[in-house]
């Protein structure tokens, strides 16, 4: 199994595929908290690179940052060399920073009243006494009932979790209770809230309920469950997970339950997917714990996702090419493939890189409606949708969904 040691080191790898491959690592476990040795090592990435879109910077959201490397981000985010795309996602990136770390750039945050008013909400929600907290998530609760996810402000609600696990002022049968008693059929915001907190706090007593929410149809709760049970991390979770796997009724339960295993970096882990893979009948889940053994680093596993990746998987949600390729480089592995999976992979870098300059040029250039679809093939008028969904194709064209590649 891979290290956290050993997959640092190739955030600097020259091939993107296998960089962008070790921030993942730590961003899908959460492995960088209170790790701030990784920003600097992105930073490097981004200088060698030569081309600031070759790092998925969404990986690094959340990194710790120190003075110096937010000194870095600063002067990146105001050089004229770098492109608007880039700048959006080093925004991003500042944004998270407390209000404290925020004074040297209060100018550029006076620029943007959103950014502005988020760090506003920070501040009040840090001065606040303990009940006065608790009293504040009551209210926005009640205020967020009868309202659509985004007819309120969610970003809000999640830095009140936020304060709130740092806190830990909310009592934990408190939380537990909460999350038991919800109505599955009309449940409160606040459930959603509750789950992200019982995450955070890594309240392993919650296990349980929080597997439970897997048999849920609404996929905000899938996806925080998911989230809380891989931050929460332990053996415990993995054993929970497994003895359920198998007896689970809802499609739902084994399609998120799948994507735990290979996040949570333990032996557990690792054992629990090679006994699971070979029952799995399903080929979304199948393909899920195959990549689960590559982002663990198994070498028992190796031979399994080879199997796969000449027979059949789920190709619609991801390139089990790229896993195994990027899993054999880090753990040294000179498999008799390699050098036929990077050729297959610089082709479709090749094949995407196309494209994306063809549909650059189409809007330096203001093509007419319709020029996009002749260059796909159609003459059909192109209409942008307003939101793609995380189950949907990419925009990118890359083939994976959307949840698998830029919503990452």
């Amino acid at each position: 199994m891979f290290t956290t040691e050993q997959v640092k080191g190739f955030i600097l790898h020259p091939e993107p595929i296998v960089s962008n491959t070790a921030l993942q690592y730590f961003a899908d476990s959460f492995l960088y908290e209170n790790d701030t040795t990784l920003m600097p090592l992105v930073l490097e990435r981004m200088k060698q690179s030569g081309d600031a879109g070759t790092v998925h910077l969404p990986h690094t959201y959340k990194f710790p940052l120190t003075e110096e490397v937010i000194r870095e981000l600063l002067a990146l985010y105001q050089s004229p060399t770098i492109d608007k795309n880039t700048k959006f996602h080093l925004q991003i990136i500042l944004r998270h920073c407390s209000p404290e770390q925020s004074i040297p750039f209060m100018e550029l945050v006076e620029q943007d009243p959103s950014w502005q008013k988020l760090l506003v909400q920070k501040s009040n929600l840090a001065n606040l006494d303990d009940q006065e907290l608790l009293d504040v998530f009551k209210v926005f609760i009640e205020q967020s009932t009868g309202k659509s996810w985004g007819e309120f402000d969610t970003a809000y609600g999640d830095e009140i979790v936020n304060e709130l696990s740092r806190r830990r002022c909310m009592d934990t049968e408190a939380v537990l209770q909460r999350l038991r008693d919800n109505d599955p059929h009309d449940p409160s915001y606040e459930v959603p809230y509750l789950i992200q907190l019982a995450g955070l706090m890594k309240l392993e007593a919650a296990i349980l309920v929080l597997c439970g929410f897997f048999g849920s149809q609404d996929d905000l709760l899938l996806e925080n469950a998911k989230e809380a049970l891989v931050r929460i991390g332990t053996a415990g979770v993995v054993t929970t997970l497994t003895e359920q796997y198998s007896i689970a009724e809802g499609e739902s339960y084994r399609l998120y339950a799948s994507g735990v295993f290979g996040k949570i970096k333990l032996p557990d882990s690792e054992e629990a997917v090679l006994r699971l893979l070979p029952g799995e009948r399903d080929l979304t889940n199948a393909t899920i714990l195959a990549e689960g053994l590559c982002e663990l680093g198994s070498n028992n596993g190796l031979p399994i996702v080879q199997a796969m990746l000449e027979g059949d998987y789920d190709r619609g949600l991801l390139n089990l090419t790229e896993s195994i390729y990027a899993y054999c480089v880090i753990s040294d592995t000179l498999h008799p493939s390699l050098q036929d999976w990077k050729k297959q992979l610089d082709q479709e870098e090749a094949r995407l890189a196309k494209r994306k300059a063809e549909a650059d040029r189409m809007f330096r250039t203001k093509a007419p409606i319709g020029t996009y679809n002749r260059l796909n093939g159609t003459e059909k008028t192109y209409i942008s949708p307003e939101k793609v969904g995380r189950n949907d194709p990419c925009p990118c064209g890359s083939g994976k969904k959307h949840k698998k590649c830029c919503g990452a």
